[in-house]
């Protein structure tokens, strides 16, 4: 089973340390529990996909430490510049077009200690990080319901209490300057009215 660490500077340390290795880490997040690889790391992905069972159509966000280190993977429009302003470091995931590789990346830059704690050990490499769950099961909100899922196939779960936000994140993409709600997460719809048509589900 996974080794199961405080949220500290140690447990941070390890958990760098692993994933710059090509390992996966399970993280606490401001939402739900995540499953982390580098997502520059084809192969720790691949392993993810495997841990999770997850389909190989569903595509996966990419988390970022700061929000400016957004704009080297998508580019931001004025409206997606406004929502990161709104709502990032949050429980937001944008889908914008990519620099490259892909037509369009999910982004997320959560509210969670651990990115500043990773930028200070000098790791400040995008990160996959789903919700550290076998597909179709319930994410988890605590590190116990984390290990008692998935603690066989990892070698390291990081403790940080239970998840304030209890959801995944919201998940929104922009259609021609509107707002299309793609997933209901900790952010409800009504949230982005201020910013002008929000297409339904």
């Amino acid at each position: 089973m996974a080794e199961i660490l405080p949220a500290n500077m140690h447990g941070y340390a390890e958990a760098a340390k692993l994933l710059r290795a090509g390992e996966l880490v399970i993280l606490p997040t401001d939402t739900v529990y995540g499953l982390a690889a580098r997502a520059d790391d084809l192969k720790a992905i691949a392993e993810i996909y495997k841990v999770k069972q997850r389909p190989q159509a569903k595509a996966l966000s990419v988390v970022v430490f700061a929000p400016q280190h957004a704009k080297k993977l998508v580019h931001i429009s004025p409206l997606a510049q406004s929502l990161m302003d709104r709502f990032w470091p949050g429980a937001l995931t944008l889908v914008l077009p990519a620099r490259q590789d892909v037509p369009t990346l999910a982004v997320r830059c959560p509210d969670i200690g651990w990115t500043q704690a990773f930028t200070k050990l000098g790791f400040t490499a995008p990160l996959v990080l789903p919700s550290a769950n076998t597909s179709g099961l319930a994410a988890p909100t605590t590190a116990a319901g984390a290990q008692a899922d998935i603690g066989d196939k990892v070698p390291l779960i990081l403790d940080g209490g239970p998840c304030a936000g209890g959801r995944e994140s919201t998940i929104v993409a922009l259609e021609q300057g509107r707002i299309k709600v793609l997933r209901t997460g900790v952010i409800a719809p009504e949230e982005f009215a201020e910013f002008g048509l929000v297409l339904p589900l």
